[in-house]
């Protein structure tokens, strides 16, 4: 993996504006523009030592109803949960989300992108992201 480009702070700043306009739309709007329900799903993100983790509560999906991309310093994840059957049903109550997702995490240090693991087991997403080397050179004056 490359090096990756330090952001100066008004960048950081503005990636962090676009991520609070994303969640405050997601939270004000319970439908995608695309049309269907929106919802998001439970998720914890938590790093140890070595490496970040992800989980992610999404029952009743299949491993091909999820896209997870990683790019720049940003995690996204998006996926759509379908209705089962397809026979007309009227609903008396509806708790269970179905339609789009998703959700964009920002990490605060690069990540080996080829080593990153991913498991769907048990309705829990879990996405595991080593860290990358934080390694120093020395510069000389010219």
């Amino acid at each position: 993996m490359g090096r990756a480009r330090e952001k100066d702070p008004v960048e950081e700043l503005l990636d962090d504006v676009e991520s609070l306009i994303d969640d405050w739309f997601q939270a004000k709007l319970p439908f995608s523009l695309q049309g269907g329900l929106r919802w998001t799903p439970a998720t914890d993100v938590y790093e140890t030592a070595d490496q970040y983790r992800v989980t992610m509560a999404v029952p009743g999906l299949d491993p091909d109803d999820f896209n997870i991309r990683f790019e720049g310093d940003v995690l996204r994840v998006r996926g759509i949960r379908r209705e089962r059957g397809c026979e007309q049903r009227r609903y008396h109550k509806m708790e269970i989300p179905v339609g789009p997702f998703g959700r964009r995490i920002r990490l605060p240090r690069p990540i080996r992108a080829a080593d990153v693991e991913v498991n769907y087991r048990d309705g829990l997403l879990e996405i595991i992201l080593p860290k990358a080397g934080m390694g120093s050179i020395e510069v000389p004056i010219e």
